[in-house]
């Protein structure tokens, strides 16, 4: 932790130096500072722009036009305070002005917007083509066109299943640079980027895909949304496993208000949602009769959930920027647990409040310094209780009735600090940050308090022979806290025109492990051969760590063998296990003390290739051979029958020694049937208003752990290498967008995996460890494979527009963090369009063809399941939503 001290008090110490020599070097003089951008807030470099003195004190001098930077910003320095005018031209542009503009003494900032020609065919507002290649943050990625964000649903948890199929895999997904928490409203989401390279040391997860959502406030006049999303059973498919289809409904409000408080100076939004939903589940099960019993259940699941969220932005001066977000949700689920294999009596709810504030502060320091510094603070509080207060009766792989033993509450509030400082001078643009993640958790849940019977069989159950009884006692009350911190550095060095070099070092540390020596060096080169930027070439190598998940530190402070016990009585009496104490062997689950953060060095090489403005391609092989992987170790595992330590059960030591290879290989190409033009946009019927997109992924994970509390099942750790759990071998995911009919917005999304693997078991303890994962003699883990899954979803929307936007509406505020050859800017943005109300209808389908996709296969041999599925993944569901915009 020193370390980590003596790097904040750098950071601050250099921020606040180049925030105090900000105003020394303010002149006596004027500087200007326009961005010139187009109608859709997108700038334009290269544009010209001349500015003309309107009096006496500034007629003087001649002031030659200057050409907009990269970023689309023309500075012109020296001149005398006082009134100008203001004239912005770029070719395929109408001219750009304001016609009086009072200059003061110092920086002075504006954006002038070019309004499109009326007749254009093609218009290139991109900048130099090599240099642009070769920006490491610019390449490897996609940005999803408002038709794609638009067609995402409604909800926030099909939306973020949606961004996982889209990004492919297990994708990190940031909202304004935080991780974690709840999706934002759409009306919220701004823009959409998929990174499929996230190398730098600024980044804490090894998962090479990274999905950022930048939200907006309101802009211009306060204007809103009211919206309507319902969804009934009658249209939805029905489950193979039933003959008749249950109910279902969800009935979704929302209200949206958002608009400029202060002309250029703050803007806000504000969300309500509002949820009622419920489902009916299936049953799947195996009794004891020797039947199965697929049938669905008289019992409804409803769900009731409110969200209200507020964000705000805040020009604190003319360079600094303050974000406040603030979300408040509610849920409460009923009926929960029950379906397959569970009967309904093991129905629990949950109540549950979630809060979060997010502060975000950015903008430069002087001339070469820019700060971006994030501070969320959470609050979860959560309660659950169960329908019925009985013991578990469990046969494996078959069925589960009685109580679902959930009970008690727990409540966690949370705190993420980030702070990054970049520096860009020359061909150095360097970046150093600190993380700081802490967690406190108060909780008194209990689970399994009245005892779980476990059977091996239906025949053992038939015969009231259970193997084992298990129940919790002691006192649940817990309480723990945990921190984690890093400190990262870099430098994208760019060495030539088309060739950028990307050093950087990242260190971590957490509490609970004794593991101080996560040092993560990272490097990058990013590299565009050519001058026409058609083609750019990566290769990247760091060492990544992942943290030790709060919620195993909380299994071993839970259930430690003396706070509270885990009783364990083998071939118990039926149905009553006699008289439970202390005194019967117990659990005990604990951390071993040369415990090490799992260690992840990952290799990268990639290919971006531009054929043409119309057709894109990308491909990125990554390697991970990992080590220090998480998995249990039974340190009282029975020898010839008889414990060791004969006061215990089980004593589950979490390891570090299992690892872990994954290699894969990344594919995707977008193709649009036209080049962007106005042009486009203009007949009612037009088919070049299409675009394509693939994604393709073919891989492969193998390890030799299942998670940090199971043992291998021979107690050898090199019989459990082989598929892991999710080593899904193949992803597919293509979709097309189409506006050709004016005013209709199309969307067709396939998405298809590989099949997943499990494992095939014996059903029976058969070294008398009590855990039921023993395998055949010579059978590997996940050598099974079940059935791949393919869906098709469709969206459609017809927008109507009613009535003009009155005279200047629209206008904001977008920083951006730093640009090309030390540039560092605020750019302002306006971009709506000329309608004052909009009318939305639309339809949403998942699932449109009614394809079964079948989960949930069995591998336990004594189960009447063996082989197969017993479940079925996202049937049919058909949406309709209304939307007004005013």
């Amino acid at each position: 932790m020193r370390i980590v001290h003596t790097v904040v008090i750098v950071c601050s110490f250099a921020a606040l130096t180049a925030h105090a020599q900000a105003p020394n070097a303010a002149r006596r003089d004027a500087r200007l500072l326009v961005t010139v951008a187009d109608p859709s807030g997108a700038i334009i470099p290269n544009a010209k722009v001349s500015v003309v003195g309107l009096d006496d004190a500034t007629k003087a001098a001649t002031i030659p036009p200057v050409q907009t930077s990269s970023q689309g910003i023309a500075a012109i320095s020296g001149l005398v305070p006082g009134r100008y005018s203001i004239v912005a031209e770029f070719s395929g542009f109408e001219l750009g002005l304001l016609r009086d503009v009072r200059v003061r003494a110092g920086d002075n900032k504006h954006i002038v917007v070019l309004p499109l020609q009326r007749v254009l065919d093609t218009v290139n507002v991109a900048q130099d083509n090599q240099i642009a290649a070769a920006d490491r943050n610019s390449t490897f990625g996609s940005t999803l066109t408002r038709e794609q964000v638009d067609s995402l649903s409604d909800d926030p948890a099909e939306m973020q299943r949606q961004l996982q199929d889209l990004a492919g895999g297990n994708a990190i997904i940031r909202v304004d640079s935080f991780e974690g928490g709840q999706l934002p409203p759409k009306a919220q989401i701004k823009s959409i980027h998929i990174t499929r390279d996230a190398f730098a040391a600024e980044n804490h997860n090894i998962e090479g895909i990274i999905v950022d959502i930048i939200t907006q406030p309101g802009l211009g006049t306060m204007h809103g949304m009211t919206q309507l999303r319902f969804r009934d059973g009658a249209l939805s498919g029905r489950s193979p496993f039933t003959v008749t289809k249950g109910p279902e409904e969800i009935q979704n409000y929302q209200l949206a208000l958002g608009g400029s408080l202060l002309t250029n100076r703050s803007s806000v939004s504000i969300n309500a949602i509002g949820e009622h939903s419920f489902i009916t589940p299936n049953l799947n099960a195996a009794l004891p009769g020797g039947t199965t019993n697929s049938q669905l259940l008289a019992v409804k699941t409803p769900l009731d959930m409110t969200i209200l969220s507020v964000l705000l932005d805040y020009a604190i001066t003319k360079d600094q920027t303050l974000r406040v977000s603030v979300t408040r949700q509610h849920n409460t689920n009923r009926n929960f647990g029950i379906g397959t294999f569970d009967f309904p009596e093991r129905a629990f709810s949950t109540d549950g409040h979630f809060d979060s504030v997010r502060l975000q502060e950015a903008g430069p320091l002087g001339r070469r310094f820019f700060t971006n510094t994030r501070l969320m603070i959470t609050s979860n509080k959560s309660s659950s209780q169960s329908a019925v207060e009985t013991s578990t009766i469990r046969v494996i792989d078959a069925f589960t009735t009685g109580g679902a033993q959930q009970a008690g509450s727990r409540s966690a509030a949370g705190l993420s600090l980030a702070s990054d400082l970049d520096y860009v001078r020359g061909k150095h643009s360097i970046r150093t940050g600190i993380q700081l993640d802490g967690l406190r958790v108060r909780s008194n849940e209990t689970q399994n308090y009245l005892g779980t019977y476990t059977f091996e069989s239906l025949d053992a159950f038939n015969a009231g022979r259970p193997r084992s009884y298990i129940r919790r006692i002691g006192d649940p009350n817990i309480a723990y806290w945990s921190l984690q911190a890093a400190f990262y550095a870099q430098d994208d060095f760019r060495v030539k025109k088309g060739l950028t070099l990307s050093p950087g070092l990242r260190y971590e540390a957490q509490t609970h492990l004794r593991d101080k020596s996560n040092v993560g060096p990272r490097f990058g080169i990013t590299y565009a051969p050519w001058t026409n930027g058609k083609t750019t070439l990566r290769g990247s190598f760091g060492v990544f760590y992942a943290w030790l998940f709060p919620n195993t530190y909380e299994q071993t402070v839970r259930v430690d063998g003396f706070r509270q016990q885990e009783i364990n009585i083998v071939n118990p009496t039926y149905p009553d296990p006699g008289n439970i104490g202390t005194v019967l062997p117990t659990s005990r689950y604990l951390l071993s003390d040369n415990l090490q953060m799992v260690r992840l060095p990952r290799l990268s090489v990639g290919v971006d290739e531009t054929l043409s403005p119309q057709f894109r391609f990308s491909s990125t092989y990554t390697y991970v051979h990992s080590s220090n992987q998480q998995r249990g170790q039974n340190l009282n595992a029975p020898v010839n029958g008889v414990r060791p330590n004969a006061a215990f059960s089980n004593i589950i030591e979490v390891m570090t020694d299992a690892k872990q290879r994954q290699q894969q290989l990344n594919n995707n190409i977008t193709v649009s049937l036209s080049r962007p033009s106005a042009a486009v946009n203009a007949p009612r019927w037009n088919l070049k208003r299409t675009q394509f997109q693939l994604l393709y992924i073919v891989g492969q994970v193998r390890n030799s752990t299942e998670g940090p509390f199971v043992p291998p099942s021979t107690g050898n750790l090199t019989d459990d290498w082989g598929p892991a759990n999710n080593d899904i071998r193949q992803r597919m995911n293509f979709s097309v967008n189409t506006t050709a009919l004016k005013n209709f917005a199309v969307n067709f999304n396939v998405s298809a995996i590989a099949a997943p693997p499990y494992s095939m078991r014996t059903g029976f303890d058969n070294n008398g460890d009590l855990i039921f994962n023993d395998r055949p003699a010579g059978a590997g883990r996940n050598t099974l494979r079940g059935l791949g899954q393919r869906t098709l979803n469709m969206f459609v929307n017809y927008s109507l527009a009613v009535g003009r936007r009155p005279e200047g509406a629209g206008g904001g505020v977008t920083v951006t963090r730093r640009g090309e050859e030390g540039a560092l800017m605020n750019v302002q943005m306006s971009a709506p369009d000329d309608a004052r109300y909009h009318l939305n209808f639309t339809v949403q389908a998942l699932n449109l063809t009614n394809h079964a996709n079948y989960t949930g296969f069995i591998g336990t041999l004594t189960s009447p399941f063996f082989g197969k599925p017993t479940t079925v993944n996202n049937m049919r569901k058909i949406e309709f939503l209304v939307n007004f915009q005013f």
